[in-house]
């Protein structure tokens, strides 16, 4: 059957050319759709059973072989939920088996595509441009975890964001290791600090607790606004040499006549000239000498040559009797002050050990323990100060073991405080602290709360030994504060440096407990700081600098738009400007991918000879890109050239072969 079977091979030849030029037909009609792969043609001789030396060329068969493995084109896009795959895998989709009232109703079959032209429909399902609808693994909102491992299908509806609560505030901050403060004065020392004795109660940072009296101390000084007043000064009352001496300026007194000394209504006009400004000097209606004073750092001393210079001398605070209000920092261990009122002497040691006074419970019984008969001595266990009142005609003078007189109540741990600025104290807070930021926390609803930080430095290691670097942190809890409303809330730790502008030790967590704004509560927030998160460096503007202040709150938002990230997570921006990842788009792979079946719009099937689909692809997603065609033109033109040559070489094998058989036929003619 030698020239009948190249009849048969020609044939074979035609068929397989033909099987070749279709799939350069199809590669060419598919050179613009999208993720399309081309299919190469490849040929098979098929060798019929003979001996070895009768063996022939044998027949032709043309199969396809897939090109699934090779990439087409990255193309930029516009739409922010096109896709494309940069190296292997596949994108998980489905398609509808029908529809049931308008609704896509699915299978529960997988199928796989390269085409991410996908658009959101009506329902929520990101479709793509052959109706294919993609598949991924949900996140939950609240973890940012994936909620399982299996893909199922995706679809994002317009429901609301569920309001979340703030629970947890970053900060980080630098604060000015001088701060600049409306209260400070370069020239006086600790100027710059809050002063607890500034407000009607301590708002420093220290738990409830019986008042330690610990500390360095500072100069004796008559409280604000005191008024110093005597017993009768008349004329010729007064015994020549009186000293007055207000902030080291001494103003001589005399009261004869020559003109080189001053009578009673020259000593007010010799006083007014020398004293410095807020300490004015007048007589009462009976010639009551009256020293007023309204600078709380004023000090004023009176001294004379005899007795009797300024009889019931003493400083007044609005009582008829004579009173010594003192108003200290501190009082150092072993710091002895003794009270004369009178012939009675108090002395009263401060310090731990037996006999000794360290509590401010110990100082009012020992203040108590003065003689009736000279007069009272408190303490106020609210503000620490000492109110001294003579009895009678009796005189006050207070005294110490050093000069100048280093005692008192206040430092860091010194009294009982409860922890909050209240509404009389605002300006006197606001010009003590320094702003720390601001941000919106929300409550449990999702309401907006406006929650203000402030600092204040409590204590310097400029003023000498025992003092270190402290900081308190404030958050203000009423806007709208009066009185004794609380208006700001101390945090409840000290923040100490080193001379390195480190926290020493670190404070780096934080927790608010009940934390009220403006009546708006927000429970407990924990404030992460970390182990640098806060410094204490030189600052010329000399407040504090915020470098991070972020709470994880957020009211309730709708979803306003979708897109997908080049990490494969679908994004959803809310109507509260939230931008949460929603979903994570799982890519497929195949053992076999190029034996994949084809079907219609770009997907495929798993087979046996693919395998099954693993998710653990390579590729990475592109956002905003689609893949294009992997089909070549020039390279199927090429294919189309070779193809045409090799058909008609094969019609020219048939025509051979039939003017054979002619030839044959004639023969027998």
């Amino acid at each position: 059957m030698g020239l009948f079977g190249a009849l048969t091979t020609a044939v074979t030849g035609l068929r397989a050319q033909s099987f070749a030029l279709e799939n350069v037909s199809g590669n060419i009609a598919n050179s613009q759709t999208t993720a399309f792969k081309r299919i190469d043609t490849a040929f098979q001789d098929l060798i019929p059973d003979d001996i070895l030396s009768k063996q022939k060329a044998g027949n032709v068969v043309a199969t396809s072989r897939a090109t699934n493995t090779v990439q087409g084109d990255i193309q930029t896009a516009s739409s922010g939920t096109f896709l494309a795959i940069n190296g292997a895998g596949f994108f998980v989709v489905a398609k509808p088996s029908n529809f049931v009232d308008n609704r896509p109703v699915f299978d529960g079959t997988n199928l796989y595509s390269r085409r991410g032209d996908f658009t959101p429909n009506k329902d929520g399902y990101l479709v793509n441009g052959a109706g294919y609808y993609l598949m991924g693994i949900p996140i939950d909102p609240t973890t940012g975890n994936l909620a399982g491992s299996v893909p199922v299908l995706l679809q994002f509806q317009n429901d609301f964001l569920p309001a979340q609560p703030t629970t947890q505030i970053d900060y980080r901050a630098n604060l000015a290791r001088y701060p600049l403060t409306p209260h400070h004065d370069t020239s006086v020392p600790g100027s710059e600090l809050l002063n607890p004795i500034d407000f009607t109660a301590d708002p420093t940072a220290i738990p409830p607790q019986s008042a330690r009296i610990i500390g360095a101390g500072a100069t004796l000084l008559p409280d604000a606004a005191a008024v110093v007043t005597g017993g009768a000064i008349l004329p010729g009352a007064l015994v020549n040499g009186g000293t007055i001496t207000i902030n080291g300026t001494n103003i001589v007194l005399a009261v004869n006549d020559p003109p080189s000394q001053v009578a009673p209504p020259g000593i007010i006009q010799k006083i007014n000239a020398a004293a410095p400004p807020g300490v004015t000097a007048s007589l009462d209606g009976t010639n009551h000498l009256i020293l007023t004073s309204t600078d709380a750092d004023t000090a004023i001393a009176i001294t004379g040559s005899a007795p009797a210079l300024f009889t019931e001398l003493g400083l007044n605070v609005g009582t008829t009797n004579p009173t010594n209000l003192l108003t200290q920092n501190a009082a150092a261990q072993g710091q002895t002050m003794n009270i004369t009122v009178g012939a009675s002497t108090l002395p009263i040691i401060f310090g731990s050990a037996g006999g000794q006074v360290s509590t401010l419970a110990e100082l009012s019984a020992t203040l108590a323990t003065l003689a009736p008969a000279a007069g009272t001595a408190t303490v106020n266990t609210g503000n620490g100060n000492i109110t001294i009142i003579a009895a009678g005609a009796n005189t006050i003078s207070v005294a110490g073991t050093a000069t100048p007189l280093t005692f008192g109540m206040h430092t860091a741990s010194a009294i009982p405080s409860n922890q909050v600025v209240v509404g009389d104290d605002l300006s006197t807070f606001i010009s003590e602290t320094v702003g720390g930021g601001a941000i919106t926390a929300y409550d449990v609803s999702g309401s907006p709360v406006n929650m203000q930080l402030r600092w204040g430095k409590i204590d310097s290691s400029s003023l000498g030994a025992g003092h270190t670097d402290t900081w308190n942190l404030f958050y203000q809890s009423s806007s709208t504060a009066t009185g004794a409303t609380p208006a700001w809330q101390n945090a409840g730790s000290n923040f100490t440096f080193d001379p390195n502008g480190q926290m020493n030790p670190a404070v780096t967590n934080l927790t608010l407990n009940n934390v009220l704004i403006d009546g708006i509560s927000l429970g407990t927030i924990a404030v992460s700081i970390g182990s640098g998160g806060i410094t204490q460096f030189s600052d010329p503007n000399g407040g504090a600098q915020v470098n991070l202040l972020t709470q994880n709150g957020f009211a309730a938002g709708s979803l306003q738009t979708i897109t997908v990230s080049d990490k494969g997570r679908v994004v959803g921006s809310y109507s509260n400007g939230r931008s949460i990842d929603l979903a994570e788009i799982t890519l497929a792979i195949f053992n076999g991918a190029n034996f994949l079946k084809r079907i219609d719009g770009g997907a495929f099937e798993a087979t046996d000879e693919s395998g099954a689909a693993t998710f653990n692809a390579s590729g990475k997603i592109l956002a905003s890109s689609l893949e294009g065609s992997n089909t070549d033109i020039a390279d199927e033109f090429t294919k189309l050239i070779v193809t045409q040559q090799a058909y008609s070489a094969n019609t020219r094998v048939i025509s051979t072969a039939n003017q054979m058989a002619q030839d044959l036929l004639n023969t027998l003619r």
